[in-house]
């Protein structure tokens, strides 16, 4: 990848103090750990110390049968690479962070020889509570023997843990580590997204790993010519034809910072330096300047392209089409316009996939037709890989698939008994739809209702998480949130039989779910929370906090929870327990066919059944991004709910994105958005005070956030 040059070590020009013109003041992270594992003294890298592993107080070192390394050899092209700590077992290093938000993560390796162990086989796995960063990344048969990766992270916990976990009977290593705070305003939380051009939400919550980052038309930049000690690579290996573009430069003194912008954003060299279209004013209107990068086609990647307008003597004379995979992403456009004056620095930011065909992001400049000049240029660029729906940079493996359970953090995390997200959306679908059929059959009773809420049992209690480096504890409050009954952490035990793998019903967020049987027969569904970080437990309080305020006839709320031992979990009656059982059923079985083994098939429709079943199947997907909203869950089961009640079906509705071949469609009216989703399914019963009481909180989970 392009930032692995920062490897290669062409020697750069020191441009000195021509980088930083200007009257910004220089940032200085509140976070900055600069750490050289396995060494015995300081080791300054291109203007940084970097610390010993075993000197530092403020971050902490958990590892059994770790081996510190360190060689002479003046081979290597920094010293960071002199020393390196191998791991045989399962280690971390925990940072204390005393400013939440953005922070770099850089990771060096180099497998040095003579260490006692096979370093160049070595696998190489590196993840946070939330993130994988590497996944078994291994040097063998690799020409080039080092490695550096930089991601971002957005850490909204006290501490930020990277585990280092050896795969393959191997060992695993690393030479040295950064942890940064990064500038709040570095990144924005919003970009554009590419066909169709629509605005991507959330940024912050997903991790990035820069894979190309070029000063365009420019010389090597290094961390000692960045604030942000970021390194910029000159482009030249990634334009798609060299006599295609000419390099432009002016003093670096003479760009002019607007108000929002400062050399965090990019260095003053970054916009000081361009490349042109070599042929100005070539008549070849379909000409353009192309640079071409190498893209994992299982990812999606945030560009942001930096200009300055460098080249014109007047205001409005530079005007031209920017493209990423030959779609044109800005058309006319005028810097100066933009900017006000000249000399401006501007930058634009998009989410782009990589080209199905290639493998590859191109990024291109070319003139507009309706230019009286006839030129192009870009002044930087950079490129980074977003992590995808398992949280993974590497691969499609998420944490909980990588860490082995026994170096989950020993902080006394408690059991908690409530509803999970993923389970409770399968009980959504299966209480409403049983609701649905019993009212077309009208088989139940006046005044029963088989999905009416369990009794809460009124409580207060606080969950306490201690600091292993402090000492000190963190409290989560449970007063007032009448999570329900105490259960003893034997109870739970006991119900899910030691939490037997074989009873797993499903794997969320925050921790697998259990199906269970109480002392007194009743099945119920247990979630045990990961008790991978302090920041997981506030999330699942919040998660249990927001599920305990749910009334609703068709859900079933929290009933109690156990704080004694390092776990946590939620129940759901028999009822829905094998709701979810069954749809897991059908998601192995695959065929209409079988659909008449349900319990559930009485007198319904076998199509209206197959499209709850595969509702509920969509809802047991592994990873959230590909289940359905609550409101496409509401669509289907009215769509199914039709089914059901309507003997005869003839017209078909194509433009469904859920049409099943072979069964008849009805048009639909659509949800009215702005109408509440207890009021789109109110029937008119004694219940209904209820549900509107509940429509505040179960809004969150029609028109929930990145999930």
């Amino acid at each position: 990848m392009g930032l692995l040059r920062r490897i290669a070590w062409v020697f750069p020009i020191i441009f000195c103090s021509l980088f930083v013109h200007g009257s910004f003041a220089e940032f200085i992270p509140v976070d900055n750990y600069l750490i050289a594992c396995g060494s015995s003294q300081n080791v300054s890298v291109q203007g940084q110390t970097f610390v010993p592993d075993s000197h530092e107080s403020s971050f902490l070192l958990e590892s059994e049968g770790d081996v510190a390394v360190a060689s002479s050899s003046s081979s290597v092209p920094y010293p960071i690479y002199q020393s390196l700590r191998v791991f045989t077992q399962p280690s971390s290093y925990e940072f204390d962070i005393r400013q939440k938000g953005r922070h770099w993560v850089r990771l060096y390796f180099h497998p040095l020889p003579y260490s006692g162990h096979d370093l160049f086989s070595a696998s190489i796995t590196v993840l946070t509570e939330k993130f994988v960063l590497l996944n078994n990344f291994t040097f063998k048969d690799k020409k080039n023997l080092y490695l550096f990766k930089e991601c971002m992270i957005n850490v909204t916990s006290d501490t930020l843990t990277l585990n280092f976990v050896p795969r393959n009977d191997t060992v695993t290593f690393v030479n040295g580590i950064e942890v940064v705070s990064v500038p709040d305003d570095l990144i924005s939380d919003q970009a554009l997204v590419l066909s169709p051009s629509t605005p991507f939400n959330g940024l912050s919550e997903f991790a990035l790993e820069t894979v190309y980052r070029l000063n365009v038309g420019g010389p090597l930049l290094t961390p000692e010519n960045d604030t942000l000690g970021r390194t910029w690579e000159n482009d030249g290996n990634y334009l798609h034809v060299n006599s295609s573009a000419v390099n432009v430069s002016v003093d670096p003194a003479t760009v002019k910072y607007p108000v929002g912008l400062t050399t965090e954003t990019a260095p003053n060299w970054v916009y000081a330096t361009a490349e042109a279209m070599a042929n100005a004013n070539v008549p070849n209107l379909n000409f353009n300047v192309t640079w071409v990068f190498s893209a994992d086609p299982d990812f999606i990647y945030f560009v942001r392209l930096h200009f300055c307008d460098i080249v014109s003597k007047a205001l409005n004379d530079l005007v031209f089409n920017v493209y990423i995979n030959s779609n044109i992403i800005i058309a006319s456009l005028d810097l100066s316009a933009k900017t006000g004056d000249l000399a401006i620095p501007y930058y634009k930011d998009f989410i782009s996939n990589s080209t199905n065909d290639s493998r590859s992001i191109s990024v291109s400049i070319g003139p507009d037709v309706m230019a009286d000049t006839t030129n192009a240029i870009l002044n930087g660029l950079e490129i980074m890989k977003i992590s995808n729906g398992a949280g993974s940079l590497d691969g499609s493996s998420s944490v909980d698939g990588l860490l082995p359970p026994k170096h989950s953090k020993k902080t006394n995390i408690g059991i908690i008994i409530g509803i999970v997200v993923g389970i409770s959306a399968v009980g959504l679908i299966a209480g409403c739809y049983c609701c649905f059929v019993a009212h077309r059959q009208k088989t139940t009773p006046q005044g029963h209702h088989p999905w009416l809420l369990l009794p809460l049992y009124g409580n207060s209690r606080t969950m306490t998480t201690t600091s292993q480096k402090s000492g000190t504890a963190s409290f989560i409050s449970m007063a007032s949130t009448n999570l329900g009954r105490v259960f003893t952490f034997q109870e739970i035990m006991d119900s899910t039989n030691k939490f037997d793998d074989s009873l797993v019903l499903g794997v969320g967020g925050f921790g697998k779910v259990y199906k269970g049987t109480l002392e007194d027969g009743t099945k119920v569904a247990v979630k045990r929370g990961n008790p991978g970080s302090e920041q997981g437990l506030a999330e699942f309080h919040t998660e249990i906090e927001m599920l305990s305020k749910l009334r609703h006839r068709h859900l079933v709320s929290l009933i109690g929870y156990c704080d004694e031992r390092p776990a946590l979990n939620p129940v759901l009656p028999r009822e829905q327990v094998n709701i979810a059982e069954w749809a897991m059923n059908w998601q192995k079985k695959g065929m209409l066919d079988q659909i008449m083994d349900s319990a559930l098939v009485g007198k319904i429709n076998p199509a209206s059944l197959k499209k709850f079943g595969e509702t509920a199947e969509k809802c047991l997907a592994e990873y959230g991004v590909d289940r359905p909203t609550m409101g496409d869950v509401l669509w289907n089961l009215e769509y199914a709910l039709q089914l059901e009640e309507t003997s005869s079906l003839t017209e078909i509705d194509e433009n469904s994105t859920n049409h099943i071949a072979n069964i008849p469609l009805t048009p639909l009216q659509p949800l009215d958005n702005s109408m509440s989703v207890i009021d789109g399914i109110n029937s008119g019963t004694d219940d209904d005070a209820e549900d509107v009481a509940t429509s505040a909180v179960f809004s969150q989970l029609v028109n929930p956030r990145g999930r």
